[in-house]
């Protein structure tokens, strides 16, 4: 389970989340929604450990403490909004998956990614593709939370629904917890377990809305 202790979060003096406090139990898909430039995808960089708490609080993984520095794998997978970002331009994706694991052509298949685009480098894909094999890459077996952040934003209405059905089947036949960054209130509402809803004052203390899906 993932604990979110009192979080304080800022960007230079503007505080982007104050005081905010969330848990994520296995299994769950939690949603978050909130205007852009609220700070959703800085707050999914800390919780994955890309950058530091700084201003304050706790991020807990099954009641320990998660360093801001992770040695080894990380059980916190993020996948950004913008996955070319994660690839180095000079290596094919293939290894940059593969550096992390090698799932089988059946979770190819499944998560619509062709062979042939892991011999190619990034620069060579669309960014569709590239959010297909950064979503892959980040469903290693040893992940425990995963957070997406605008992941299929990219993609067509018809893939999107693939992706998050085959999404769905892994978190429950693995108990794998979610945390999900969107703007698309509908999609939220569908795949979600619970969803969040924070609006436009700042700075924010807390849960200002929270409906069930």
């Amino acid at each position: 389970m993932l604990e979110v202790r009192n979080l304080t979060i800022a960007q230079g003096v503007r505080p982007l989340w104050q005081g905010l406090s969330l848990t994520v139990k296995a299994g769950e898909r939690l949603g978050i929604s909130a205007p852009s430039g609220h700070g959703k995808t800085t707050l999914g960089r800390v919780l994955a450990s890309w950058q530091p708490v700084g201003a304050g609080g706790q991020i807990l993984l099954d009641g320990q403490p998660v360093p801001e520095q992770v040695k080894g794998y990380n059980p916190i997978q993020l996948v950004p909004q913008h996955p070319e970002l994660t690839f180095n331009p000079y290596r094919t994706t293939g290894q940059a998956l593969w550096d992390v694991w090698r799932p089988d052509d059946a979770m190819l298949a499944r998560f619509m990614v062709k062979p042939e685009w892991l011999g190619r480098k990034p620069g060579q894909l669309s960014g569709g593709e590239l959010a297909r094999i950064a979503l892959l890459r980040a469903l290693d077996p040893r992940t425990r939370l995963l957070v997406a952040d605008e992941v299929t934003a990219q993609l067509d209405p018809q893939i999107q629904r693939h992706l998050w059905r085959e999404l769905m089947i892994e978190c429950e036949q693995r108990r794998l917890g979610m945390v999900i960054f969107s703007h698309q209130q509908a999609l939220l509402r569908q795949i979600c377990h619970r969803v969040l809803r924070f609006g436009e004052m700042q700075p924010v203390t807390g849960v200002l809305a929270e409906s069930a899906a």
